[in-house]
């Protein structure tokens, strides 16, 4: 609001002594102007309705009401601003989000997008790994394959998923989703899917697991641990989105 009436004050010298006068009443009392009609300002201030309208125009609007709207939403957007200021627990929680995001986009490269994308296109079908948390990331990207018109299949129970391991072919792919990369049931589907000959396509947030070893592509993003008591709250983000990438280079 500072820096708004600031830029009112700085008009000051081209206006006249009644201009002023005008000048002064929205500097001193803003709130009152929003509910003020042209008529009613005038005798508030003084002043005829045409030094008003002379005085808005002099301060580079077009009109009273024209000056009004531009007040009303300098004023709304600093309330916002205020409103809206995070406390210090969660700006912390904000900035490890970004952070998250940041290390994602800075490793994606359109050469690991175009080898994924490749598998994608090579694959009869597409059979999802993943469990807990990064079940919803499979889902997802699931969801969007199939719609670009490829078959793919995102299980939530284990033993559907123990059973399409089996079943995988040298020709499908198997996409594994896992934070650690040494989820118990995860590896053991990973070491079923390798023994079919499935080549494995896996995202991971940690380094150096066994399941990158066990994969044939690997995209690794860190992500931030954290939880709040025994629940993992970190963020799968930075997997949807280098899933949402893969899958608009795959359809495009």
């Amino acid at each position: 609001m500072q820096s708004f009436m600031k830029q009112l004050v700085q008009q000051r010298d081209k206006l006249s002594q009644l201009e002023k006068q005008v000048l002064n009443f929205f500097i001193r009392y803003p709130e009152k102007i929003d509910s003020l009609k042209l008529e009613d300002a005038a005798k508030e201030m003084y002043v005829s309705t045409a030094t008003i309208s002379r005085t808005c125009k002099k301060l580079g609007y077009q009109g009273f009401q024209d000056f009004k709207l531009q007040l009303k939403l300098y004023r709304h957007d600093v309330g916002d601003s205020k409103h809206h200021e995070p406390s210090a627990s969660l700006s912390a929680h904000i900035r490890r989000y970004e952070q998250d995001m940041h290390e994602a986009l800075k490793r994606i490269d359109e050469n690991l997008l175009k080898q994924a994308n490749s598998m994608i296109k090579r694959a009869k079908q597409i059979e999802w790994f993943g469990v807990g948390h990064s079940y919803s990331v499979c889902l997802d990207a699931s969801k969007k394959l199939i719609m670009l018109g490829k078959r793919s299949m995102a299980r939530t129970d284990w033993d559907d998923l123990r059973y399409a391991a089996l079943n995988l072919t040298k020709d499908d792919l198997a996409i594994f989703v896992s934070n650690s990369g040494e989820t118990l049931n995860i590896l053991e589907y990973a070491h079923l899917v390798k023994k079919q000959g499935t080549p494995i396509l896996s995202l991971v947030g940690t380094k150096h697991n066994r399941l990158s070893e066990l994969s044939d592509f690997v995209f690794y993003t860190p992500i931030k641990n954290y939880y709040h008591g025994e629940i993992d709250m970190c963020s799968r983000a930075p997997f949807n989105i280098f899933l949402d990438l893969l899958l608009l280079e795959y359809g495009s």
